[in-house]
């Protein structure tokens, strides 16, 4: 499972997160944009080393390797930086997809991607109510497919099977009035993304 932090600092949201840590099938999606390169690096050196080997930079990469990170994220847009991806080799590398067309020609250096929306966004109200991303259509079997988008435990309660190979929750989890109980209800439904092999995905 991930976890996908909102732009701007959260109220307790460092021991909200050291929290979901101790579970060791979370992952965590730093992605602060409003944060200057400095103030996003004080943010992660907040993590033990321990925490920041679970930790997913979406922004000042290189910083983010001196402090001992080892798994980045790219934008769409970053994606064709390839001095970064020169300074990145060998580490874990995910990006943002918007298409199963779009996923399924990532390059082979991918390990994990993104594709989103899967259902009407929550925390960016109106986005994905238009353009879902079609439940099938998935070829690339070499990059991680992460659902993401309108992701809750309600909406995982739908699916059966799927063509994903994990999910990130992001609005449903940080708007819940009780943001650890939903992301343990998440936690606890994503059992079902742990056989790779199914790869069609089913709702009611």
């Amino acid at each position: 499972m991930r976890i996908i932090t909102l732009p701007g600092i959260q109220n307790r949201e460092i021991f909200t997160l050291r929290q979901l840590l101790q579970w060791p099938e979370v992952y965590i999606h730093v992605r602060k944009p409003t944060l200057s390169e400095v103030d996003y690096v004080k943010f992660i050196s907040a993590f033990s080393v321990e925490e920041r080997a679970r930790l997913i930079a979406h922004q000042a990469h290189v910083p983010a390797l001196e402090c001992g990170l080892s798994r980045m994220h790219f934008s769409t847009s970053m994606r064709e930086n390839s001095n970064l991806l020169d300074v990145l080799n060998k580490k874990h590398i995910s990006t943002s997809t918007h298409s199963w067309k779009e996923f399924n020609n990532l390059p082979f250096y991918y390990e994990a991607a993104f594709v989103s929306p899967l259902f009407p966004s929550i925390s960016k109200v109106g986005y994905g109510r238009q353009n879902c991303v079609a439940p099938i259509g998935r070829r690339n079997l070499a990059s991680k497919a992460i659902a993401l988008g309108g992701i809750s435990s309600t909406q995982l309660a739908t699916m059966t099977a799927h063509n994903f190979d994990d999910f990130a929750v992001c609005g449903a989890m940080w708007e819940a009035q009780d943001p650890i109980s939903e992301a343990k209800s998440c936690l606890q439904l994503s059992k079902q993304f742990r056989d790779t092999r199914i790869l069609i995905i089913t709702s009611p």
